[in-house]
């Protein structure tokens, strides 16, 4: 007899259990439900049984099984609001417990952003210039340029005003610009009385720049002579208001000018800061002796602005200017004369009517010295973290082992260099607020607080922020949070394996590095500005006053001599258009013939007087003096310097007497009667041109007055000083007097190499201060870390100086290291400096080796300090320590 068969399940039921169930509990649900099956079929029947299984078959698949509640902590968004305030409390105590490292830490990222955020004040101001104006992108200046000699000059002919109204259709504005310095303007019937620098142009110079009017018509304001617009500061100078059309201001005391128009102050960024104007066509009766159509000599305060009209490239016009060149200098002049366009936004970074000009290399140079403070700061913070790692292992591989993940320690670590660089960024803005009166009077740049307090600043602040959050924070970040947790645990705790020169090592080197080729910098810098005071420029500068001239007759150049002279503390007087050294200058084309062949000179101008050279001690090597009645156009006589005759090709002064020149049309001619030693007639940024001196008197514009004694005390210059003021007002009354002593002006040329001493000085006291910073901290974890070592060290018998000396040698050999990798660098980089001046010093070997060694006494002192103190310690206590 069979035994009663035993239904069973579906089987399409249980084979898509097979193939879509999970596998790893497979077969416990399997056995599960067929162990159910049965019973469903005994007390509910087979055909409700089946459908139980399919439907809990379907259920179980993965699709559409649902998962059991997770007993497991959950896991917490790393970034939510829980947790960053966490991070910032734990970040709050981890700075607090370390004082010290906190401090440095702070004051170096705060050196280094403020040095950051003054230097971008100080760029963003110098990169802002003249971008107000509405064609601004179509305003250009015309310039020449010397080929041969690679020169450009700001400056032009007079004649290139009509050229480019004839023979450039693409100009849709031709605007000339005349400045003149030293005029006296006053307020008829008035006191109000001032010496004044002032600009001639026309009306179109209101078309071409953007000028806001308080009051007057812009279409007409300067087309008529005689007539003169002020700006609002010097409407109330002048007069007391802003209510000026049709009063009148005088000129030099016999020519009135009418107030047709003011003009809003204009902004401090501009290259045209000109507070008085006065109109093109009163040159021809205020300046009676400027030929407006001249193409033998140019002047730099001569200049020629156009607006091309839309669509023009002026790339375009070179062969525009290249006819000019041929229609009015001649064919051969291409071969040494070139015009060219210089658009606006370039103009402030040349020589410019505004007097000031932004000099690239410092900017340059400053951005790249205040890039090299900060990454100082961020090295430090780099090396006090790492160095710390022993302190914060234990930290680490305790979280880690109840499941903190690497990622959650990243952005713990990142939170404490976030905040450590907040706190230096507030500090920044204030060290910025307390030195940017000294950063602007240094760089004579019109800065102010509220430049610090602007969204540009803060949204350069906030990025600087980020960027030094990243730069210091992420390397020691991703180390400490790199460590196994097994090994962060262990008692004794030291790094894994000893590298032969460590990442901290070469962050090291790399302060020094930089701090050396800062103070070498510094050393060579103030070597040259050394030189630049003390050079034999072939004249004698000491002693000597200058004074303007308001008229040059004869007969008033007469008496003002003979009433100087009376005064025992005045050597000698002479009259001239400019000093031996002057910055502005009058250039002539000149022409050398022997037989065939010419030579093209192109000579500095100085018209003086026969007592020139006396007041100045330059030297004649050969020939006579020039006579005051030298002045005859039939035979004009000249005196050239050694460059001249040697252009001429003529090697011995002797030679060069009564040799002939041309000039003007090529018909007019000068006679060599003397030839005088070089003198620099520039700053010592060039070199020495071929300079004439020639009798004019109708370009007298200064005199120059010779004290006795080369060093004339105080009470002398005073007397001195009281006498030339009354003789000079004596014989030009209602005028004002102003003087200036001749060093003092040539001192001026080279403001821009003092001033980046002063400010190399300052990143070089700030480079080391937090170089030092970083080495006193590292060593004082060097001594933490090695108190126990120290402690033996004493109870077998070490001296304090032994101990100092093991403490100090690690990091005196990466100073050393530091010495001989900079100083190649430092040498290169001043060399290079060097080659912007045609006479300079050499660099000696001994300044290396004494920014060595005062860098390494500096660093011995520092380390020295800690190391000394841990050696003092109780070696008893110091053996109790771990």
């Amino acid at each position: 007899m069979k035994a009663p068969t035993t239904p069973g399940p579906p089987r399409w039921a249980t084979q898509l259990l097979r193939w879509w169930g999970n596998p790893d509990t497979d077969e416990e649900v399997q056995g599960d439900l067929l162990e159910l099956y049965p019973y469903w079929v005994k007390t509910v029947g087979k055909r409700r049984a089946d459908w139980r299984y399919s439907l809990s078959a379907l259920k179980l698949l993965r699709p559409l099984a649902k998962s059991k509640p997770s007993t497991e902590y959950p896991k917490p968004f790393l970034l939510s609001p829980s947790m960053i305030r966490n991070y910032v409390k734990n970040a709050f105590r981890n700075l607090t417990k370390s004082k010290g490292y906190s401090f440095i830490n702070i004051t170096g990222l705060a050196v280094g952003m403020a040095c950051a955020v003054l230097i971008f004040l100080v760029v963003r101001h110098e990169t802002s210039y003249d971008r107000f104006h509405t064609n601004g992108n179509r305003i250009y200046r015309v310039e020449g340029e010397n080929i041969k000699e690679k020169h450009t000059y700001p400056g032009t002919y007079t004649g290139m005003t009509n050229a480019l109204h004839t023979d450039l259709p693409e100009a849709e504005l031709v605007v000339p610009i005349l400045q003149t310095r030293g005029s006296t303007l006053a307020v008829p019937n008035s006191d109000k009385r001032f010496k004044e620098t002032f600009v001639f142009a026309g009306n179109e110079l209101f078309h071409l720049l953007d000028y806001n009017w308080v009051t007057g018509d812009s279409r007409t304001a300067l087309s008529q002579p005689n007539t003169v617009v002020l700006t609002r500061a010097y409407a109330e100078k002048y007069f007391g208001t802003t209510d000026v059309l049709s009063k009148t201001v005088q000129l030099d005391n016999k020519q009135d000018l009418l107030v047709v128009g003011v003009l809003e102050d204009y902004p401090a960024t501009t290259s045209f800061p000109f507070d008085i104007l006065v109109s093109f066509p009163t040159i021809k009766s205020a300046k009676p002796d400027i030929d407006l159509n001249r193409w033998n000599g140019w002047s730099d305060n001569f200049q020629v602005f156009v607006l091309l009209k839309n669509g023009i490239n002026p790339a375009q016009l070179t062969r525009r200017f290249q006819h000019i060149v041929v229609k009015y200098l001649g064919k051969e002049a291409l071969a040494d004369k070139r015009f060219f366009l210089n658009s606006l936004s370039q103009i402030h970074y040349g020589s410019n009517l505004g007097g000031r000009s932004a000099n690239i290399p410092l900017l340059k140079t400053l951005s790249f010295i205040s890039l090299l403070v900060l990454l100082i700061a961020c090295f430090n913070f780099i090396n006090l973290s790492t160095a710390q790692a022993f302190k914060r292992a234990r930290e680490v591989g305790i979280r880690k082992a109840i499941g903190s993940t690497r990622l959650s320690l990243v952005y713990q670590f990142l939170t404490e260099a976030g905040l450590l660089t907040f706190l230096g960024a507030l500090t920044a803005i204030l060290l910025a607020q307390i030195s940017l009166p000294a950063v602007a009077t240094t760089l004579a740049i019109p800065l102010t607080y509220s430049d610090i307090f602007t969204w540009q600043t803060a949204l350069f602040a906030s990025g600087l922020l980020v960027l030094t959050t990243l730069l210091a924070g992420v390397y020691p970040a991703l180390r400490l949070s790199g460590m196994a947790p097994i090994w962060a645990l262990k008692n004794n705790v030291s790094l894994p394996h000893k590298q032969w020169f460590s990442l901290r090592q070469g962050l090291v080197v790399v302060q020094f590095m930089v701090s050396l080729i800062l103070i070498s910098s510094a050393f060579l810098i103030n070597q040259q500005l050394d030189f630049f005071r003390n050079a034999d420029l072939g004249f004698d500068k000491s002693a000597l006053i200058t004074v303007s001239i308001p008229d040059n007759k004869p007969e008033k150049l007469q008496a003002l001599r003979n009433q100087l002279i009376e005064s025992p503390q005045i050597k000698d007087v002479s009259f001239s258009f400019n000093s031996a050294s002057a910055e502005s200058n009058w250039m002539q084309g000149m022409q050398y013939r022997k037989g065939v062949e010419t030579t093209d000179i192109k000579t500095q101008m100085k018209m003086a007087d026969s007592h020139y050279m006396a007041t100045y001690g330059i030297q004649l090597l050969a020939g006579e003096k020039l006579k005051d009645t030298d002045t005859s156009s039939a035979s004009f006589k000249i005196i050239a310097n050694e460059v001249f005759i040697n252009r001429m090709g003529i090697s011995r002064p002797r030679e060069a007497i009564g040799q002939r020149v041309y000039y003007g049309d090529g018909q007019e001619f000068a006679t060599i009667v003397g030839v005088t030693k070089n003198f620099n007639v520039n700053s010592l940024h060039q070199k020495i041109d071929p300079t004439v001196i020639q009798v004019v008197p109708n370009n007298y514009y200064q005199a120059s007055i010779k004290l006795q004694g080369e060093k004339p005390t105080a009470g002398t210059v005073q007397a001195a000083l009281a006498h030339i003021e009354k003789a000079w007002t004596a014989t030009f009354p209602n005028q004002v007097f102003d003087y200036s002593f001749l060093d003092q002006a040539l001192a001026q040329a080279y403001q821009s190499e003092t001033r980046m001493a002063k400010l190399i000085e300052a990143s070089t006291f700030l480079a080391i201060l937090i170089a030092c910073l970083g080495l006193f901290g590292l060593a004082t974890f060097t001594a933490e870390q090695r108190t126990k070592e120290i402690g033996v060290r004493k109870v077998v018998g070490a001296s304090v100086s032994g101990i100092v000396i093991l403490l100090a040698k690690d990091f005196l050999k990466l100073v050393l290291l530091a010495i001989i990798i900079a100083s190649p660098i430092a040498w290169y980089a001043m060399s290079q400096w060097l080659q912007n001046f045609e006479f300079k010093v050499e660099i000696q070997w001994w300044v290396f080796a004494l920014t060595g060694l005062l860098t390494a006494g500096i660093a011995l002192l520092t380390v020295s300090f800690q190391s000394i103190r841990a050696a003092l310690v109780n070696p008893v206590k110091s053996l109790r320590t771990e």
